[in-house]
């Protein structure tokens, strides 16, 4: 399936056809309900089933009941955090383009690999979707180069969208984030992670591979566990209290977070 496939269901298809009153009454719901926990580690959305006594109220689809009073459950198929990344970059973009705004996109790892200036055209977005689809996994990352080098190339005011897992040196992240609203930008950040970076869930001896050429770690999960929650959540207090301080609102998202339901928050930002 193509982004463009995928931006047309979970995002034209799901958005374009609520009522005001449909909307509001969904964002409603999802205010006291940001997660829902799905089959596996997973986004794409597979089909729905009827719901059945004892089903997880979590997996209804609440866009089915507000224009059908139907209880429908969703069900999904696996999918990984750089095609979340991916899917999520491209809704944001066609909402974007939808209402009259430039898109632009820059992708990087510690340089620009991809950037293509703001146009508000269809067309203009096919081409952003048709790069992203060539996005490749890299090898290191530094954002905060990157993002000091992109804060020099913007001459006007804008929305700069940052969607990135953050595990980067906090302080360098945040400098570069105070730099791009210095630069006169307003700035939003998506979070991508996966639950298990979050739970660290591995029991035993396990061995874990960098993917950024750091040497392979065996080590025992019950044994580290508390002490890597602990590291975790410094680290997104870190996030989170210095984009407070900086007026940048911080999304977290877990790729067993419906991508709708981001959207929904995101729409719903002041």
């Amino acid at each position: 399936m193509t982004l463009l496939d995928k931006v047309h269901r979970e995002v034209i298809e799901r958005l374009g056809d609520l009522s005001i009153t449909a909307r509001q009454a969904v964002e409603s719901v999802l205010a006291g309900q940001h997660r829902s926990v799905r089959r596996g580690l997973s986004v794409e959305f597979a089909g729905h089933r009827q719901y059945q006594p004892g089903d997880d109220l979590r997996h209804l689809d609440w866009l089915v009941y507000a224009r059908s009073d139907r209880y429908d459950i969703r069900q999904y198929e696996e999918e990984t955090k750089l095609a979340y990344a991916q899917a999520l970059t491209a809704a944001l973009g066609y909402l974007m383009i939808r209402q009259g705004d430039a898109v632009g996109l820059v992708s990087c790892d510690t340089a620009i690999r991809d950037f293509i200036p703001p146009g508000s055209t269809m067309a203009h977005l096919l081409n952003v979707l048709e790069t992203l689809e060539k996005t490749a996994p890299g090898n290191e990352t530094s954002l905060a180069p990157v993002l000091d080098e992109v804060a020099g190339r913007l001459t006007r005011r804008g929305l700069v969208i940052l969607i990135t897992d953050a595990f980067d040196d906090p302080l360098a992240l945040l400098n570069s984030i105070q730099y791009l609203r210095h630069r006169k930008q307003e700035v939003r950040l998506f979070q991508i992670l996966d639950p298990r970076e979050r739970t660290f869930p591995f029991q035993g001896m396990i061995e874990f591979v960098g993917l950024e050429h750091e040497p392979r770690l065996k080590l025992d999960g019950d044994r580290v566990r508390e002490h890597y929650r602990q590291v975790f959540q410094d680290h997104q207090q870190r996030l989170q209290s210095g984009c407070h301080a900086s007026g940048v609102r911080m999304e977290t998202c877990w790729t067993d977070e419906e991508l709708f339901t981001v959207l929904i928050r995101a729409l719903a930002w002041k």
